[in-house]
């Protein structure tokens, strides 16, 4: 068995393998309240494990939206017993800047058939995209080369190279 190398810190690790599945659209197969309240409450126990109690992210939090939010509002959206006591999205980002944990924001991407992507994460993902693109781009000139008659090419050439003004 192959022992899995885990990378260095600030080095990135991206798996390509592991494409997200896409939603069902069975019935109730999205009733994610339940799965909500468990990694927010994963979250704010981490955040507490780092020294930041839920007075402080709700104040933090309210200060970044511009809107309320209590330590008893995140006690009852933890809460499996206060269905009706939803987290609101568009705390999410706040949330997320206020504890630094990506696991809310990356459950909710999972649940949409999406991964979240960041910083140098998101520009190796470009990068291999770009060269997929230039493979392509490369693949396809070579072909119109190789089927275009003798001589057009260096004519069409020559006429692209004339109108952006190169000699």
């Amino acid at each position: 068995m192959r022992r899995r190398v885990l990378p260095q810190p600030g080095q990135v690790e991206i798996n390509f393998f592991d494409v997200p599945v896409a939603p069902s659209n069975e019935a109730g197969s999205l009733d994610i309240a339940h799965a909500v309240r468990d990694v927010l409450v994963d979250m704010l126990a981490a955040a507490r494990v780092a020294e930041m109690d839920r007075f402080e992210i709700a104040t933090a939090v309210s200060r970044l939206t511009n809107r309320g939010m209590t330590k008893d509002m995140l006690d009852q959206y933890c809460a499996n017993s206060a269905d009706s006591k939803r987290f609101p999205l568009e705390a999410l980002p706040a949330l997320t800047v206020v504890t630094g944990d990506y696991r809310l924001l990356e459950f909710i991407a999972e649940c949409c058939g999406c991964r979240i992507l960041r910083g140098e994460e998101a520009m190796v993902a470009e990068l291999g995209a770009l060269a997929m693109q230039e493979k392509a781009i490369k693949d396809r000139l070579k072909h119109i080369n190789t089927h275009l008659p003798i001589g057009v090419a260096e004519k069409l050439s020559a006429e692209a190279l004339k109108r952006l003004g190169v000699k």
